[in-house]
């Protein structure tokens, strides 16, 4: 008796069919382990589906091969950091720079939770971001931490 044909018993996305992969090799997007994903990565960049793609694995918890342009383990990143990328890039730099900003300014007014709220990330960003640019914690009529 021959294994059932599973084919076709859940349709793929419709952005599947645009999808550069498709012909491309498929050991570009699963390297074996000591193996680069950059080539695949590559092939990625060039795709027109690349942000389906990423979004896809992350709600299906594709733990491997290349996904929307990311490895396994930046994917394992964003989902630890909240979706925030790995890549450190001049933007990313900046960014984070402004945040450190916003941060110090804030701090002397709002609590962390409040803070987080208006960047829009978890309060412990905001701690760390705060340990980080040696910014002192919000002042306790504001919410902040009180040493007992």
């Amino acid at each position: 008796m021959s294994p059932p044909n599973l084919r076709g018993i859940v349709a793929s996305p419709e952005w599947m069919a645009n999808a550069l992969c498709r012909r491309s090799d498929p050991e570009l997007f699963y390297p074996g382990t000591g193996h680069s994903s950059q080539e695949g990565r590559a092939v990625c960049a060039r795709c027109p589906v690349r942000s389906e793609c990423l979004a896809y694995a992350i709600e299906h918890r594709e733990y491997y091969g290349v996904w929307g342009g990311m490895s396994e383990r930046q994917r394992r990143h964003m989902r630890e950091t909240g979706g925030r990328s790995v890549n450190r890039t001049g933007s990313d730099a900046k960014q984070n720079q402004g945040r450190t900003e916003v941060v110090r300014k804030l701090a002397a007014t709002l609590s962390d939770s409040e803070i987080a709220a208006q960047l829009g990330c978890p309060r412990r960003t905001v701690m760390r971001i705060r340990g980080a640019a040696g910014i002192p914690p919000a002042h306790p009529r504001y919410g902040g931490w009180v040493k007992t």
